[in-house]
């Protein structure tokens, strides 16, 4: 932190107008959950299902034989491929035959395909302060010194699952080879773990060329300037740090009298 502390430092007072009016180390509370969820393949269609399902589509066929003779496919192979559709349903059987479900009109009007794979896991922090949930893998967090103070601003947050749901539908997405993308369908299970604290530091900025005070923090978690805590701590003790300067300027005159 010592050696990250001068090189803020040496950021912040690049522009000689500015002057380090306080410094401050404190700890971030984040929360993780280990969340489970499920994932399908989704692929482009290919060509036999996709001659399957047309099939299906405009005739009334019941039997595998038949589509095997109208296909010149082996009737085994037919059958498995009848049975995976009707399995993850795309079609199912009628009385007359084989019909598409409304999912395997929409799959065969957009021409793809998914396929069930095992279910994954990851973690997701949570930060009250920022309101925000974000894929983090356990092992990328910088673990605070104990003994920082927290951050004198707490704000009290709840677990949103529908909230992780949307993060994992948005970010979950992988593009894959032999074009197909891994996609997350729902979310299985959902566990709190203990609570982790990040480090941030603080500085208390003071611009002489333009009389403004302001707040910088950097944030060790996305490693980046965090502007919510620095507009909240701004909000909150801007007039106080303004006081602060004017008592102290009050005292150097009076001093020099």
């Amino acid at each position: 932190m010592d050696n990250l502390g001068t090189e803020l430092r040496t950021t912040i007072t690049s522009n000689p107008d500015v002057s380090i009016v306080n410094e401050q180390y404190w700890k971030l509370p984040i929360v993780l959950y280990d969340v489970g969820f499920d994932r399908v393949k989704r692929l482009k269609m290919d060509i036999l299902m996709k001659m399957l399902l047309l099939a299906f589509q405009e005739a009334d066929i019941r039997r595998a034989a038949n589509l095997s003779e109208m296909l010149f496919v082996e009737e085994l192979f037919i059958s498995d491929l009848i049975y995976k559709m009707q399995r993850i349903g795309l079609i199912g059987l009628e009385k007359t035959g084989y019909k598409l479900t409304p999912k395997g009109h929409d799959y065969l009007e957009k021409g793809i395909f998914d396929e069930e794979m095992e279910g994954g896991q990851t973690v997701i922090s949570y930060s009250a302060i920022h309101d925000e949930y974000r894929l983090t893998p356990e092992d990328s967090l910088l673990v605070a010194d104990e003994r920082l103070a927290l951050y004198r601003y707490p704000i009290k947050g709840s677990l949103n699952k529908d909230r992780i749901e949307q993060l994992l539908f948005k970010e979950g997405v992988q593009v894959g080879e032999e074009s197909f993308q891994t996609i997350i369908t729902g979310i299985t299970s959902c566990i709190e773990q203990k609570t982790k604290y990040i480090s941030c530091v603080e500085f208390q900025l003071y611009d002489e060329k333009q009389d403004i005070f302001f707040a910088r923090v950097w944030n060790t978690m996305t490693n980046s300037w965090d502007e919510i805590i620095e507009k909240q701590i701004e909000a909150r003790e801007l007039v106080k740090w303004r006081k602060a300067m004017e008592e102290k300027n009050a005292v150097k005159v009076g001093t020099a009298k």
